[in-house]
């Protein structure tokens, strides 16, 4: 009985490692992601949704058709569709480009506000839009009142230069009064639709000059007294840190 059980204990062991060495040499699989730079939040989506921060290595079941997106602050977001097979290990390696400044004020050209939403300054760039927007709406307003006043007053002026040659005096200096009135309230209607295009304007180049002297830098490097702080990430051993640049 005692050789048995020498033989069986013998034998199991073997098998275990056996299954060990064979684990040990079944090629890698998943998918890894990263970066340059690196940082930026991914995103894998499909029949399961996965995100990470790369360089990431994602070992969950994926399989069939995916989108990769990255997205970094300060740069472009990036885009891809993936075929995954379980079995394989798959290796993506993805250059961002950064945001520009040309780019922001293009578009804020077009649009105000839109240049600070693209830089991810939602807050102002919404701020922006609304007022170009309520800018809009109230020119709208006052070209309307403006035109109903100067109707007025040509209505205004053809009855005095009619009461010039048929009406009475009296007639005439009532007449005269409610012309005078009529010009200045046109006069001050098209001041208030000059005002509003000033407004619009002084909006428009206020948005452009914020992108060209304060186009955001990319948060994660920032700088104090000279030296550059960048903060840095493993995939190997999942540990962060930061690399300390200093420039003589």
């Amino acid at each position: 009985m005692t050789l048995k059980r020498i033989l069986a204990t013998a034998t199991t062991l073997l098998l275990l490692t056996a299954g060990l060495l064979a684990e040990d040499n079944l090629p890698p699989t998943g998918l890894i992601v990263r970066t340059q730079p690196p940082g930026a939040v991914a995103t894998v989506s499909g029949e399961l949704t996965v995100s990470g921060v790369t360089p990431v290595l994602f070992q969950q079941p994926l399989i069939g058709d995916y989108k990769l997106t990255l997205k970094r602050y300060g740069y472009e977001t990036y885009k891809t569709h993936l075929v995954l097979d379980p079995s394989k290990q798959m290796t993506l390696d993805v250059t961002l480009s950064p945001k520009t400044r040309f780019k922001a004020v293009v578009r804020s050209l077009f649009i105000p506000g839109w240049g600070q939403r693209y830089t991810e300054q939602k807050t102002k760039g919404g701020l922006l839009t609304a007022m170009i927007v309520g800018t809009g709406v109230a020119y709208l307003f006052a070209d309307h009142r403006f035109d109903d006043r100067y109707d007025t007053y040509l209505y205004r002026l053809r009855r005095y230069d009619s009461l010039a040659v048929h009406g009475t005096v009296e007639e005439l200096r009532s007449a005269k009064q409610e012309l005078d009135k009529a010009q200045d309230k046109a006069y001050d209607a098209e001041n208030i639709r000059r005002a509003t295009i000033g407004v619009a304007i002084g909006i428009w180049v206020v948005n452009v000059l914020d992108l060209l002297f304060f186009f955001p830098e990319e948060h994660s490097t920032f700088s104090v007294k000279g030296v550059t702080i960048t903060p840095s990430a493993s995939l190997k051993d999942g540990s962060v840190g930061i690399t300390l640049t200093k420039g003589f």
